[in-house]
């Protein structure tokens, strides 16, 4: 998958598309990635595994990033096969496990998309901003993503850096901070994933 990029990309591409590797250019976003600096021109051309309509929302400036990045999915689950790519919930969970670490303490973050107490946001933003301060790099704090309770926590952590963001494929949580993790097909997964991970959970009104 390529994204802009310069002489140094497209050396790399051109390397990777000789010897026959899969590529996967975001020719929206421009530099090498659009055929520029000597792009390997044929991979610019649609592969037998994407549709037409695909590979457009790859080239469309216009298109909506969303639409875009589900095409990016979509063409790599053609490829591999969707199976590849799917996984059960306690797999992912022991994947996301081993990828934030065996010995870290991993604090969940749950609460509803708006705020309904009215003091709420303002009790989520200091124990955000505390905890953020408080705890070492031991604790990492994981939301689901969503708007409301989970997107103040992740604003008011720190810099962020300790914050993960668990969606299913095709889905990101657009909040500007924290780092986004893929696993599941579809929010309940999500959810089951989420209940799987944690060793402390903060709950903050909800349904």
């Amino acid at each position: 998958i390529t994204v802009e990029g310069g002489p140094s990309l497209s050396q790399e591409a051109s390397v990777a598309h000789e010897r026959g590797a899969a590529m996967v250019p975001l020719m929206r976003t421009g530099g090498a990635s659009e055929g520029l600096f000597n792009f390997p021109q044929g991979a610019l051309q649609k592969p037998s595994f994407a549709t037409k309509e695909q590979w457009y929302l790859l080239q469309n400036k216009d298109a909506p990033i969303t639409e875009s990045a589900a095409a990016v999915v979509a063409i790599l689950e053609a490829r591999f096969g969707v199976r590849a790519m799917k996984e059960s919930p306690v797999e992912a969970a022991n994947r996301l496990r081993c990828e934030l670490g065996r010995d870290v303490c991993i604090v969940c973050i749950l609460g509803g998309t708006t705020f309904e107490g009215s003091d709420s946001e303002a009790l989520v933003q200091v124990i955000g901003s505390k905890l953020g301060a408080a705890t070492d790099s031991k604790a990492k704090f994981v939301t689901g993503g969503m708007p409301g309770v989970q997107e103040t926590f992740a604003k008011s952590c720190g810099d962020g850096s300790r914050v993960w963001n668990l969606l299913p494929f095709s889905l990101w949580s657009g909040y500007g901070t924290g780092t986004d993790l893929t696993a599941g097909e579809d929010l309940e997964d999500r959810d089951t994933i989420l209940g799987l991970i944690g060793d402390v959970y903060i709950t903050v009104e909800g349904g």
